[in-house]
C-alpha cells in the first residue's frame, strides 16, 4: 500500500518508479492504481487504458489476463488501471479477497492509495500487509502523513515506512523548513526507507511513459529503495 496524507506528493511517480526497479531485480510485479476517475499510471507506463479496468475485475466482468496489462519494454512489471467511474466505492472485503489471490501470482504488489480515508483507503489498508507512506519534506505535509500513520495502526502487524520525496538538499539547508531528517522521521511516525532527491527530469519523462535514465537521481534513489523492500542493505546516499 503506497499512501500520503495529501495529494500532489509524487506518490504516482513513486509507484511506477519503485515497481520499475523492483522488476529491474527480477520480481514480478503488479501495480494496482486505485483512485477512481482520476488514473494517471496509464500515461507514466506507456500503457493502452483498453477496455477492463480494476472495477471490471473486482465485479467478476473480467480475467486477470485482460485487467492486468504489460509493460512495454519492462519484463515482470503490470498495471490494473483505476476504475474509470469517479463515483466507485470500494468493498473491503471483495477488495482483499483479490489482492489475496493475486499475490500468488506476484512476488510484489504495489497498491496505489488515493489521498485520505475514502473506501480505497480502507480497503487498501484491509488487504496490504506493508504500507509506504509517501511525504515532501515540510511539516505540514508530515502531519498529514501522522495522521494515516495513526489510521494504520488499527491493523496490527501491518509495516509502516516513510519516503520523503522531492528533497532539494541546498534549498533544505538554506530553507530549513525542519531540522533535520530525524524530525520528519520524528513527525511522521514511521521508520525511514528512503529519501528521492528533486529530478527535473522526473515529470517530463514519466509523462511521456519513457523510463527514467540510468543517471537521474530519482531513479537511483527508487533503486535503493527497492532493494530495501527485499530486505539488502544499502545506504541512503543523499
Amino acid at each position: 500500500m503506497v499512501a500520503s496524507g495529501k495529494g500532489g506528493v509524487g506518490k504516482s511517480s513513486l509507484t511506477v518508479c519503485i515497481g520499475r526497479e523492483l522488476a529491474r531485480l527480477g520480481q514480478k510485479v503488479l501495480l494496482v492504481e486505485m483512485e477512481p476517475g482520476l488514473g494517471t499510471l496509464d500515461l507514466m507506463l506507456g500503457l493502452s487504458r483498453g477496455v477492463c479496468d480494476l472495477s471490471d475485475l473486482l465485479s467478476g466482468g473480467a480475467a486477470l489476463q485482460d485487467a492486468a496489462l504489460p509493460v512495454e519494454g519492462q519484463s515482470g512489471l503490470q498495471a490494473i488501471l483505476a476504475p474509470i467511474d469517479g463515483q466507485f466505492s470500494y468493498e473491503e472485503e471483495a477488495f482483499a479477497r483479490l489482492m489475496k489471490e493475486l499475490s500468488g501470482q506476484f512476488d510484489q504488489i504495489l497498491i496505489e492509495t488515493p489521498p485520505g480515508f475514502g473506501s480505497a483507503f480502507s480497503a487498501a489498508m484491509k488487504a496490504a500487509d506493508g504500507t509506504i507512506l509517501v511525504s515532501t519534506p515540510d511539516r505540514p505535509c508530515l502531519r498529514d502523513v501522522r495522521a494515516v500513520s495513526d489510521r494504520l495502526d488499527q491493523k496490527p502487524g501491518l509495516t509502516q515506512r516513510l519516503v520523503i520525496n522531492r528533497l532539494e538538499v541546498k534549498s533544505f539547508l538554506r530553507r530549513r523548513p525542519l531540522m533535520d531528517l530525524d524530525e520528519a522521521i520524528d513527525t511522521a511516525g514511521a521508520r525511514l526507507l528512503g529519501v528521492v532527491l528533486q529530478d527535473e527530469d522526473l515529470p517530463y519523462r514519466l509523462s511521456d511513459g519513457v523510463a527514467l535514465l540510468p543517471s537521474s537521481r530519482a531513479r537511483q534513489a527508487c533503486r535503493r529503495i527497492a532493494q530495501r523492500l527485499l530486505g539488502q542493505q544499502v545506504p541512503l546516499d543523499i
